[in-house]
């Protein structure tokens, strides 16, 4: 696993940047008006980088919502929904319970 030294995160505006120095792997996340981050984009797989690309995703959503907190930005703690829209940039939605009468 990386060592933390090598993770880099600048804050631009309402947004922050996860990367591995020496590596393509990168994170982009943007501040919302809902308690936590969305997820704007993911850099390319670096099969050299020693972590997985899901090993980093995980990674760099925790070091982006620490940045997040220390700014101020999040108040409160995520909710498991939160990680969901950040992964799919989607909110989870209800399922749509409509009742449909059978087409004839």
């Amino acid at each position: 696993m990386t060592h933390h030294s090598n993770i880099k995160v600048d804050v631009l505006g309402d947004t922050i940047l996860v990367a591995i120095r020496g590596t393509c792997l990168r994170a982009k996340y943007r501040r919302q008006e809902a308690p936590w981050l969305a997820t704007e984009e993911f850099g390319p797989d670096d099969p050299e980088a020693g972590v997985t690309q899901s090993e980093f995703r995980n990674l760099a959503w925790t070091v982006a919502n620490d940045t997040a907190r220390n700014l101020g930005w999040i108040r409160e703690n995520l909710h498991s929904s939160a990680h969901h829209e950040s992964q799919h940039g989607q909110p989870i939605r209800q399922a749509n319970t409509t009742r449909f009468s059978s087409i004839r």
